[in-house]
């Protein structure tokens, strides 16, 4: 009788930690890698790195990646760069999702995937003085400090010749907002 009270115990005690086990769910792959990539563990990330929700990914000096992500967005990120995945939900089915990402300090080239073309309100990216969303385009976010970032569209435009959906960015301090449709043309976001 006594054993069996220590085993329900253990049971008990146990099973939250089997749980949390697998709370780190795979939403990407590590595409390419040059020099140091590391995640917040101090892992190095390799070709073919699986990439987990709430991974922070670090690029060193001279080093740079691309991080293939499963809605097909495509994120590169050069030198001494720091991204972290905050969210990212997607439905293969429907590519309905969320994903939102915490650019803390470096360059980061965006090219969006499916769940910004279905609904470009649910990619968000955080800077560290402000957040942007965007639709369906490419981009390039630099955080320069803690009290600088700048924001780039590189497209496309709303008169490309390959037929695809105009990208546009909207960029908030979070009292002001600015909306880039034109590819070339960048805004800043300061503290």
């Amino acid at each position: 009788m006594y054993s069996k009270k220590i085993i329900i115990l253990l049971i008990f005690v146990l099973l939250p930690n089997f749980a949390n086990a697998n709370t780190s769910k795979f939403i990407g792959v590590v595409g390419a890698a040059i020099g140091e990539i590391k995640n917040q563990n101090n892992e190095s990330l390799v070709d073919g790195s699986k990439i987990f929700f709430g991974d922070t990914i670090i690029s060193k000096e001279k080093s740079n990646a691309q991080i293939l992500f499963l809605d097909q967005t495509v994120l590169t990120l050069g030198e001494d760069t720091e991204v972290t995945i905050d969210e990212f939900i997607y439905d293969p089915k429907s590519h309905e999702g969320s994903f939102i990402s915490n650019v803390k300090s470096g360059t980061v080239k965006f090219i969006t995937g499916q769940i910004s073309k279905q609904n470009p309100d649910n990619l968000e990216v955080k800077v560290p003085s402000g957040v942007l969303g965007a639709r369906g385009t490419e981009f390039i976010v630099l955080s320069e400090n803690e009290n600088k970032s700048t924001v780039v569209l590189l497209g496309p435009g709303p008169e490309n010749t390959l037929g695809m959906i105009p990208g546009n960015l909207i960029l908030s301090d979070g009292i002001n907002s600015i909306n880039i449709t034109n590819p070339g043309y960048e805004a800043m976001v300061t503290n």
